[in-house]
């Protein structure tokens, strides 16, 4: 229901439908906006990063411990959710009992001991993870080795080919519980990938936070390094998502806050969404409503470049409309820009939910 209510999709072809004109504000590269948007996603890149976003879903640790931490590594991934602000308001609901029950561990432990220092191993023959040492790992977390991938299995390739590590270390003190996920190269040399997710509070009123970077882990004008910073607080019947993304090559930044409220009867999102680049900021803000029961409901959006109103988007959820200040139509690279910043939006959803996984995952939801 909300998947057909809030997709992009629908609302990227209906504005491809529309033809162009001039306008008096305007976007001042749209080719260049849509690329350096589409350039949010390339400090992705690295072989060792790939391997630790297929083989997320692949761990399966022994009892008593089928829940501990290992499905954190169904973390990050880089491509758009269809499904973004159902999955918002979907996530908001599930952390409301994650959140208080991963606080909790901040008193006691992550792992058990008798994990603490462990090397789970790929085994070919049953596709699955196994602990192939005690000894070898983090002293406060485990480590799992990350293979080279097959693409049209999305397992590891046979011979297996180790191209790095990724630890879950617990960082817990003073009452707080605190997870860190590192993604290494095989000697450890070059950290890909490095976040931590802390959590407190209860069911009626909570808090949780993920920061850290993500590099492809080439020097010089080649790297690309995106530092993000993450949080959600929440009560009974609102959510409010944080995020801010920000890409060193090119140098462009992505912020946005999400508000989920439901009454009951209709869930009610209250968006603002930045993107800046070099001399432009473009800005989404806005709400929509719908049904809880039929899915039907409204869209009102604006779109401003540098602070000026560029074209809005109201209506119905299912028939939404777009204009332009005084009249005239967006041309087709100003409608790819637009589309872009649409999608833009979807990935950082995406990536919000995936990393509040690691508790979720740890706690068995």
């Amino acid at each position: 229901m909300w998947g057909a209510a809030f997709g992009v999709a629908g609302l990227a072809l209906f504005l491809s439908a529309c033809s162009s004109s001039t306008a008096p504000v305007s976007l001042s590269d749209p080719v260049a906006t849509a690329a350096q948007l589409a350039a949010l996603d390339s400090a992705f890149a690295a072989p060792v990063v790939a391997s630790f976003q297929s083989l997320g879903s692949s761990i399966h640790p022994p009892a008593p411990v089928v829940h501990a931490a290992v499905g954190a590594l169904r973390t990050v991934r880089s491509q758009a959710a269809p499904q973004r602000y159902a999955m918002l308001a979907t996530q908001g609901r599930t952390l409301q009992q994650v959140v208080p029950i991963f606080a909790s561990l901040g008193a006691t432990s992550i792992f058990p001991d008798t994990l603490l220092g462990a090397v789970f191993s790929w085994d070919p023959s049953t596709h699955s993870y196994f602990r192939s040492s005690k000894t070898g790992g983090p002293p406060n977390g485990i480590r799992f080795l990350l293979y080279a991938i097959n693409p049209l299995t999305d397992e590891p390739s046979t011979p297996l080919t180790q191209v790095g590590y990724v630890d879950l270390l617990d960082q817990s003190s003073g009452g707080t519980a605190s997870l860190e996920i590192q993604v290494k190269n095989t000697d450890g040399s070059i950290t890909y990938l490095d976040y931590t997710f802390t959590g407190s509070g209860t069911s009626a009123s909570f808090m949780a936070t993920v920061t850290g970077t993500i590099t492809n882990g080439l020097a010089g004008s080649a790297n690309k390094t995106l530092t993000f910073s993450l949080s959600i607080t929440g009560n009974t019947s609102s959510v409010t998502l944080t995020s801010t993304y920000t890409l060193n090559n090119p140098a462009v930044t992505v912020q946005e806050t999400v508000t989920i409220l439901d009454d009951g009867t209709t869930t009610t999102l209250t968006i603002n969404f930045t993107f800046t680049r070099t001399g432009e900021t473009i800005q989404l803000s806005g709400t929509l409503s719908a049904s809880d029961a039929t899915g039907d409901g409204t869209i009102n959006l604006t779109f401003k470049v540098n602070g000026s109103t560029f074209a809005t988007i109201t209506g119905s959820i299912s028939n939404p409309v777009i204009a332009r200040p005084g009249g005239g139509q967006l041309t087709a690279d100003e409608l790819n820009a637009l589309i872009h910043v649409l999608v833009a939006s979807e990935d950082v959803g995406a990536r919000i939910s995936d990393l509040f996984q690691p508790a979720e995952q740890i706690l068995g939801f």
